[in-house]
């Protein structure tokens, strides 16, 4: 279920979320990891997680990128944040998974 669409800098509902996945290690996805690091909530955020099995393993400021059936296993009740251009089909993708929680970030204007 969709529970948010806009920019990241304006989701006010990540504030009570315990485990957030960003789901895109791209511009998008790296802009709102920064936006929730300046909120203080970087220890919400439990990994990055994406569809290029090439970034699985790696890591961006620190936070693990892991493909999504990992994501999903290892935190199958987290918030995921859809950090990308390909909305349609990653918003299928958690679907698939039974992910009921997902916000779809957009980019944000530019600063």
């Amino acid at each position: 279920m969709m529970e948010y669409i806009g920019t990241v800098e304006c989701d006010y509902g990540l504030e009570k979320e315990e485990q957030i996945i960003i789901y895109g290690a791209g511009k998008v996805g790296r802009h709102a990891l920064e936006v929730l690091k300046r909120a203080g909530w970087q220890n919400k955020v439990a990994c990055f997680c994406d569809s290029n099995k090439d970034m699985a393993g790696k890591a961006i400021d620190g936070v693990a990128i892991r493909g999504i059936e990992e994501a999903y296993a290892m935190y199958p009740t987290g918030t995921y944040l859809v950090a990308s251009m390909c909305v349609r089909q990653m918003v299928e993708t958690l679907l698939q998974y039974g992910i009921g929680k997902i916000h779809i970030i957009r980019e944000s204007p530019a600063e």
